[in-house]
């Protein structure tokens, strides 16, 4: 697959943050204030914070990918579903792709490929992976672009690039208190 892809901040659907407000929303709520959102962009990556009443502020960073003339085609957030949780990423991608082949991210051009396992598809399909340290380190240290590569229905490779600029600081203001 061949297209112009340009990256724009956005708001992963169905992403880390609406998992992560998930049990808060089904708790009884004492107060009916609603909570509040604040977004700030990092050249192109949008960190996006929930901070409902009496609860702790849930972030995530967004890269949302698109082929110009066509509308988004993926989506990339990193964050926690919680603040005791471990770092996530999870990248959306349209239906139709082929799960078992799975999905690998690759940070700059001589990264170590890190597999991404498939949870769910619905209107789009979402895999996701825990990062560790140095999964997180390579990610904010990189200033190559990165991409990441799945199988499309027909068994074909589909490599999409990632912009890692803005990267480190969006997620270090996403993670402070």
């Amino acid at each position: 697959m061949q297209a112009h892809l340009k990256h724009a901040g956005a708001i992963l659907v169905g992403g880390l943050l609406a998992a992560g407000s998930a049990a808060a929303q089904q708790a009884p709520a004492a107060d009916a204030t609603p909570p509040t959102e604040t977004t700030a962009t990092y050249q192109d990556w949008l960190m996006r914070c929930i901070a409902p009443a009496d609860q702790v502020r849930a972030c995530e960073v967004v890269q949302n990918l698109q082929i110009e003339g066509q509308g988004p085609v993926a989506s990339i957030a990193v964050g926690r579903t919680g603040p005791d949780k471990p770092l996530l990423i999870v990248i959306q991608v349209p239906q139709g792709v082929w799960l078992p082949g799975g999905m690998t991210l690759k940070v700059g051009e001589k990264g170590q490929p890190l597999p991404l396992e498939y949870k769910r598809c619905a209107q789009a399909c979402v895999a996701e992976a825990t990062l560790d340290a140095e999964a997180v380190k390579a990610m904010k240290a990189t200033t190559e672009t990165g991409s990441f590569t799945f199988k499309d229905g027909a068994q074909r490779d589909v490599t999409l690039p990632v912009s890692f600029r803005g990267f480190s600081a969006a997620l270090d203001a996403s993670l402070a208190p």
